[in-house]
């Protein structure tokens, strides 16, 4: 039986949530039945990481996201592997397939929905339909971020398979010796209570609102230090804040961190103030190395965090109770423990890489057994 040729085509390979998803899922997928390749609108660092697990791949180098320029060239290149699936990742890459199957006769079309999206953006909406026309499958990483596209899409509930994402539990586990050298390295006091946030520095994963938890945290002389992992448009009001002082001896700003593992490890809390997410991976792995989790109750964070039982949950955009749940978990270690026990537990019996993968798998299976449009 011959194997299934796949294309992954996404917007860009730069190393976010979406990005490194479809690096795990590509790696992963069973290559005695499938024949995979990435295709990407732009290039970035996970272009690399494909290419040294031995997965094809192709950047398009678009100069803009509506460069149609481009079209043509991906449909030829579509025509020339002889691809049976395309699986699209994020709006321009799905926008972009959508139209380069028609030009490619590509038997079966699939999109994921990374995330619930927050921002006035009515034209992605306006766009589902005819997105949704020519595809055999919505994928969504989570519940709510389902019910999120189909109430601003009004597709119905058929076109939509969920498959949470997932985590390789065991790369995240905890490494005694590098929170040791990085606590040393930060100069973190010993007995200081340490939160980590780790992921791109905008406005939506709500980088103003843990400012201001260190700053109300910081004038009350709390023993709470942050490390914040990751870069992006709002990087010049984390080093303003750091220095002006304004809890600038408990805050460090750490950049793009390739070593995730090695952050967790050191920290004893994960934070993440979203106005909203997905699936939120960068939770995911910090719950996978046993730790307890503040997380806003948004769209995406409370498919993955119970409150309660594997962190806590608060309202977003609000400061001061971020940092009232930074103090009560700084002030218990019984609870910080009892929460990092539940938050792993949580995320190897549900949320294992491997099923991810097998989903997948079912999936595109199922479309190859079909005709295209049913």
């Amino acid at each position: 039986m011959s194997r299934l040729r796949i294309a992954q085509l996404i917007t860009s390979l730069r190393p976010a949530g979406a990005e490194r998803g479809l690096y795990e899922l590509s790696r992963r997928l069973n290559r005695d039945r499938f024949d995979v390749q990435v295709v990407a609108l732009q290039g970035g660092p996970v272009a690399q990481w494909l290419e040294d697990a031995g997965i094809g791949v192709t950047v398009l180098g678009v100069r803009g996201k509506w460069d149609v320029l481009k079209l043509p060239r991906l449909g030829e290149l579509l025509r020339r592997e002889r691809i049976d699936l395309l699986h699209t990742h994020l709006f321009h890459a799905d926008l972009a397939g959508r139209l380069a199957t028609e030009l490619a006769s590509v038997r079966h079309l699939v999109h994921t929905v990374w995330t619930a999206e927050g921002r006035f953006r009515p034209w992605q909406f306006a766009f589902a339909r005819f997105l949704a026309e020519g595809c055999d499958r919505i994928v969504c990483v989570s519940e709510s971020v389902r019910a999120h596209h189909g109430a601003r899409s009004g597709l119905p509930e058929r076109c939509y398979t969920v498959i949470p994402w997932g985590i390789d539990t065991e790369a995240f586990s905890r490494d005694g010796a590098s929170r040791r050298q990085l606590r040393k390295k930060w100069q973190v006091p010993r007995g200081r209570v340490l939160a980590a946030f780790v992921g791109r520095l905008e406005s939506y994963k709500g980088i103003q609102t843990l400012l201001g938890a260190m700053s109300h945290l910081g004038g009350r002389g709390e023993a709470i230090d942050l490390v914040i992992a990751g870069d992006g448009p709002l990087r010049p009001a984390v080093e303003t804040f750091i220095a002006h002082g304004e809890g600038g001896a408990q805050t460090r700003w750490l950049g793009h961190v390739d070593d995730v593992r090695g952050v967790l490890s050191a920290a004893d809390v994960f934070v993440m103030p979203s106005f909203w997410e997905g699936w939120p991976l960068a939770m995911g792995e910090a719950m996978s190395a046993a730790l307890p989790a503040v997380g806003t109750d948004v769209p995406g964070i409370r498919d993955l965090l119970v409150d309660g039982q594997t962190g806590l949950l608060i309202a977003p955009r609000d400061p001061v109770a971020l940092a009232e749940a930074l103090r009560r978990l700084a002030d218990d270690r019984d609870l910080r423990q009892r929460l990092g026990r539940g938050a792993r537990k949580r995320l190897v019996e549900r949320f294992s890489i491997d099923v991810t993968v097998a989903a997948h798998e079912a999936l595109y299976d199922d479309l190859a057994r079909q005709p295209h449009g049913t």
